[in-house]
C-alpha cells in the first residue's frame, strides 16, 4: 500500500516538476538518508558530525543542479577541508576523532556524492527520460527478485549479510529489469538500441543488488533490520535509496561516455 502511494506521488513530482521537482526530491532523499546512515554509524548521538554531514550533503545536490559534474567533485574536495578544518579547530576526544572524520565523509561520499549523479543524470539529453529508465528498471527488478524469491527462492546468495536473498530471485531480478529496460526502450527511448537496453538492464540491476548489499553490511554490523521505521513496510529512505546509489553512477557515466 506504501508503494502503491508513494510511487506515483515520486513518478508526478519529476513528470511535472522536471528538473526543480527532482533536485527537491533528491535534496530530500539526501538529508533523511544521511540522518539515517548517521543513526546508524556512529556509536553514540553526535548532533555537531551529524549537522555538518547533512549541511555538506546537502551542498552536492545543488552543485549537481546548478552547476556540472566538475563541480560536485569540487564541492566533495572542499567538503573534505572543511570536515578536516572544523574538527582541527573543536577537537573533543583525540582517540576517536578519526572514526568521526571517517564516517562523516563516508556519509557524505556514500549518499550524497553517489545520488547528485541523479540529479546530473536529468541534465543529460531527454535526461528526465532516462530518470524514469533508471527508477522503473530498478522497481521492476527489485519487485520480480522479491516475488520470484518467495515463490521458488531455494539457494541462499549471501546469507552472512542478507539472508532472505536466493538466485532464483537474482535472477528473476534481472529478467524484470531487462524487460523493463526493452518495454522502455520501445515506448520511451526508441534511439536506444536493444542490445544496450539489455546491457543497461543487466548492469543496473546487478549494481542495485550490490548497493543493496552494502547497505545490508552498515545494518547487519550494528544489528538492525531497517535504516529506520519512516516508511510503514519499507523501513527507511535508506533502505529505499540501496538499489540506486550504484547504478545512478553507473547510467549517467555510461551515457556521457557511449551514448555518442
Amino acid at each position: 500500500m506504501t508503494a502503491l502511494v508513494g510511487v506515483p506521488l515520486v513518478v508526478l513530482l519529476i513528470a511535472f516538476g522536471q528538473n526543480i521537482g527532482l533536485l527537491l526530491l533528491i535534496l530530500a532523499a539526501t538529508s533523511q538518508g544521511l540522518f539515517e546512515f548517521y543513526r546508524l554509524t556512529f556509536s553514540e548521538k553526535q548532533p555537531r558530525e551529524t549537522a555538518i554531514g547533512i549541511g555538506l550533503g546537502l551542498l552536492l545536490p545543488l552543485g549537481a543542479h546548478f552547476g556540472q559534474e566538475e563541480t560536485v567533485l569540487a564541492l566533495t574536495a572542499l567538503g573534505v577541508v572543511i570536515v578536516f578544518i572544523l574538527f582541527v579547530a573543536q577537537p573533543r576526544n583525540i582517540d576517536t576523532i578519526i572514526s568521526q572524520m571517517a564516517v562523516t565523509l563516508l556519509g557524505v561520499i556514500y549518499v550524497s556524492f553517489l545520488l547528485s549523479h541523479i540529479v546530473l543524470l536529468g541534465k543529460q539529453p531527454e535526461g528526465i527520460r532516462w530518470v524514469f529508465f533508471l527508477l522503473f528498471t530498478v522497481w521492476c527488478g527489485d519487485t520480480l527478485a522479491y516475488f520470484t524469491g518467495i515463490l521458488i527462492g531455494k539457494h541462499k546468495l549471501y546469507s552472512k549479510i542478507s539472508p532472505k536473498k536466493t538466485f532464483e530471485g537474482l535472477l528473476g531480478g534481472l529478467a524484470g529489469s531487462i524487460a523493463a529496460a526493452l518495454l522502455l526502450r520501445r515506448f520511451m527511448l526508441p534511439g536506444l538500441s536493444w542490445s544496450h537496453a539489455v546491457l543497461l538492464g543487466f548492469f543496473i540491476m546487478t549494481l542495485g543488488q550490490l548497493g543493496d548489499f552494502g547497505e545490508s553490511l552498515i545494518k547487519r554490523s550494528v544489528h538492525v533490520k531497517d535504516s529506520s521505521r519512516l516508511i510503514p513496510g519499507h523501513g527507511g529512505v535508506l533502505d529505499r535509496l540501496d538499489s540506486f546509489l550504484f547504478s545512478a553512477p553507473f547510467l549517467y557515466y555510461y551515457l556521457r561516455w557511449f551514448s555518442g
